[in-house]
């Protein structure tokens, strides 16, 4: 039997340190695109990842249409997250990836954006406590939409929209780490900072 040399393994210990800290949840926005916005996409290419840290990790940039931008969406604090699973057979798994994610209020421009987003292909950059964005959504795959309102009945309840994005992926909520372009200035995807050149 040959071996498999475009697939080798990369296991490693994975340590975590006494002290340490691993935040949960997401930070109070995220970023969105529609998929007929994107001309090219950053890859990831199995065969050439050299440790555990990289393999799920986009190498490069999006490259967007003449004007048009990732839009950002302001979100409920403390609402928002992302789940992941494995899917399938022997074979052919796959992951399900779940960003959850809950805008505030019912009002005419989160309504007018899930009668838009409705049929439309997304994808989402959601970014974590630490600044890391990862990615819902990828090029291979339809991302499914469940987008619901409610405006709640007490004082105390919440009024929302939330939208629910579905994808399959190749990887777990890949990593963003290159330019995410938006209309106040591009930022990057490895911490959310500010990108000036």
């Amino acid at each position: 039997m040959g071996k498999c040399t475009d697939q080798e393994t990369l296991y490693e210990d994975i340590e975590f340190c006494q002290g340490k800290k691993s935040l949960p949840g997401l930070r109070n926005h995220v970023y969105g695109i529609s998929k007929r916005d994107i001309l090219s996409w950053p890859t990831i290419v199995r065969s050439k990842k050299t440790s555990l840290g990289t393999i799920a990790v986009y190498d490069g940039d999006f490259e967007l249409a003449a004007d048009k931008k990732w839009h950002k969406l302001d979100l409920i604090p403390d609402e928002n997250q992302i789940q992941v699973e494995n899917q399938g057979t022997y074979g052919s798994k796959t992951f399900k990836v779940t960003g959850t994610f809950l805008l505030p209020g019912t009002e005419e421009e989160a309504s007018g954006y899930i009668a838009d987003a409705n049929n439309d292909d997304m994808v989402y950059l959601a970014p974590q406590r630490n600044g890391k964005y990862r990615m819902v959504g990828c090029e291979a795959f339809s991302v499914e939409l469940s987008l619901a309102q409610d405006s709640g009945k007490a004082a105390t309840d919440t009024n929302s929209t939330t939208i629910t994005a579905t994808a399959t992926d190749e990887n777990p909520a890949p990593f963003y780490t290159g330019k995410i372009e938006t209309e106040d200035g591009d930022i990057s995807g490895a911490d959310g900072t500010a990108i000036t050149e």
